[in-house]
């Protein structure tokens, strides 16, 4: 089994993983190593209360010890690789913009089974993750984890309902007030003939939008043609 084989690597990297239940990730955070305990493992996944310990990289010491009531891992061997699946539990990124890494922990899923998370950022003047409720209540209000455009410097939360209906929204993360919505974009295919497309932007304080029909043979050759071009 690949977990017995994850098990053992972890066991001969890092003489940390005493138990069938307690993984270790290095790669996962710039700034941090982290080591997952989690309730109950079996041969097909790990589930229930675990901690999440965060080790400074930088002077090998216990940075901060972080719980989750439902914590989940994926351990099928047709699934992706145990460490690919704890990345997915346990996903370290910029959400505020600050130059410091964030970390969000798996906790739960949705009726839909879109995975949940508490979402912390990390407070430089304390040196430590800080809960952040509208950053996790934005996860809890949409499909699963928001990405993070630091391009352009946006949160981009998506929404699905079903197959045929979709809306991507982001967000500006804005210093002492939090996220403010700028954008949406919902694209509805339920009708077998045409393609309902909406684009809200918020633009000097008020919202515009714009409604767009397509046929549906054009629309889908068009969004097939604009991935190609970005592949």
């Amino acid at each position: 089994m690949n977990y017995n084989k994850f098990l053992m690597t972890s066991v001969l990297l890092g003489g940390l993983c005493s138990a069938q239940n307690i993984f270790e990730l290095r790669d996962v955070s710039k700034s941090f190593n982290v080591i997952v305990t989690i309730e109950t493992c079996n041969e097909n996944k790990c589930n229930g209360k675990a901690t999440v310990d965060l080790y400074d990289k930088g002077i090998s010491r216990k940075y901060q010890t972080l719980f989750s009531d439902d914590f989940y891992l994926d351990l099928n061997e047709s699934s992706k690789p145990v460490f690919d699946s704890l990345k997915n539990s346990v996903v370290f990124d910029d959400f505020n913009f600050d130059a410091t890494e964030d970390v969000a922990i798996r906790n739960g899923n949705s009726n839909h089974e879109s995975p949940f998370y508490e979402v912390y950022l990390n407070n430089t003047s304390t040196q430590r993750f800080v809960l952040s409720d509208e950053l996790t209540n934005l996860v809890h209000s949409n499909s699963g984890i928001f990405k993070i455009d630091q391009e352009h410097k946006r949160i981009v939360a998506y929404q699905k309902n079903g197959c045929c209906w979709n809306l991507t929204s982001e967000y500006l993360f804005v210093p002492e007030r939090g996220i403010l919505k700028v954008l949406e974009f919902e694209e509805d295919t339920r009708d077998p003939e045409k393609v309902k497309t909406v684009k809200r932007e918020f633009i000097d304080y008020k919202w515009f939008a714009k409604t767009t029909i397509y046929p549906r043979e054009r629309y889908f050759k068009e969004e097939i043609n604009e991935n190609t071009e970005r592949n």
